[in-house]
């Protein structure tokens, strides 16, 4: 089994129908936002394979690596599982990548079986928060305890070099957010959900200070997308602040319900959200190689996501 490095047509639309069917059963999508848009786009992706299982010219499993994460993602059609499927993939993305770690989103007992079953461990967890929001959290805006040499406000196109610089120092070593750049930005933008008055800037002096963007999902859940400080601004509370403009903005948008991910290393970023009244959905596990290889590295301390 070869990797390809674009995808056709017929095949982005079969990956996305069996990230369909496999969400409607599992209660998990497979794949994160990140792989979704490597499957979506058109032209070939730096760093990025796909493998292919198929059963009579359908696909019935998908298998994506990046470089940049250095992990993989994997799904089979619930259709056609324990049909070998799955460990056929896995074996071929590990022959590409020994050392290769594998995401199970939603860690559902059949994952669970299937890295017991390769030889996998759990190596990192992201924990998946949430709570209600209220017409209180609504009336927070403008969030209260900012520096007065510090102004909230939405993002511009202008904002652009600002933002990045300012996420790129905040997750510094981050495996995921760490290598965000400008084409990652404007895949995004693309998006049906992009919002910039939903990309909240705190702006001083220097310029970004931090930042919290929020997303709205086609169910009307909010979710706390990306929030980040740059480290010249730490110890000012920024966090806090931005975490209740966040949640302001998408109270009064309507949202009734906020979810967000955090490292579960990140125990200042857990205490944090736990203090804002967030408490634990559910938890997405990277498994790796049992012998002791370690896996991607954990966030810094200041990171959020």
């Amino acid at each position: 089994m070869e990797p390809e490095t674009q995808l056709s047509p017929d095949h982005r639309g079969q990956v996305e129908a069996l990230v369909a069917a496999a969400t409607s059963v599992d209660g998990a999508a497979p794949l994160n936002e990140e792989a979704l848009l490597h499957v979506r786009h058109a032209g070939p992706a730096t760093g990025v394979s796909h493998w292919l299982a198929t059963d009579a010219g359908s696909v019935v499993g998908y298998a994506q690596w990046q470089d940049a994460a250095a992990t993989g993602q994997l799904v089979v059609h619930p259709e056609h599982r324990r049909a070998g499927r799955g460990t056929a993939l896995l074996a071929a993305l590990r022959q590409r990548h020994p050392e290769a770690a594998v995401w199970a989103f939603g860690d559902t007992a059949a994952a669970q079986g299937f890295a017991r079953a390769a030889g996998l461990r759990g190596v990192r967890s992201l924990l998946v928060l949430e709570r209600p929001l209220t017409p209180a959290d609504a009336s927070a805006a403008p969030a209260p305890g900012a520096p007065s040499s510090v102004t909230l406000r939405g993002y511009t196109a202008a904002d652009a070099q600002g933002f990045l610089a300012t996420n790129a120092a905040a997750f510094a070593g981050h495996p995921e957010q760490g290598h965000f750049a400008a084409s990652d930005l404007a895949a995004r933008q693309a998006e049906p959900w992009w919002d910039p008055a939903g990309l909240l800037l705190a702006v001083d002096d220097e310029g970004v200070a931090g930042f919290h963007w929020t997303k709205r999902h086609d169910d009307g859940t909010g979710e706390v997308y990306v929030l980040g400080v740059h480290p010249r601004a730490g110890g000012r509370g920024l966090g806090g602040v931005l975490l209740r403009a966040g949640l302001a903005h998408l109270a009064a948008a309507g949202s009734p319900r906020v979810i967000l991910y955090v490292d579960a290393a990140n125990a200042t970023a857990v205490r944090l959200y736990e203090r804002a009244g967030f408490t634990r959905h559910h938890a997405d596990t990277l498994y790796g190689p049992a012998d002791g290889t370690p896996g991607p590295g954990s966030p810094p301390a200041g990171a959020t996501r």
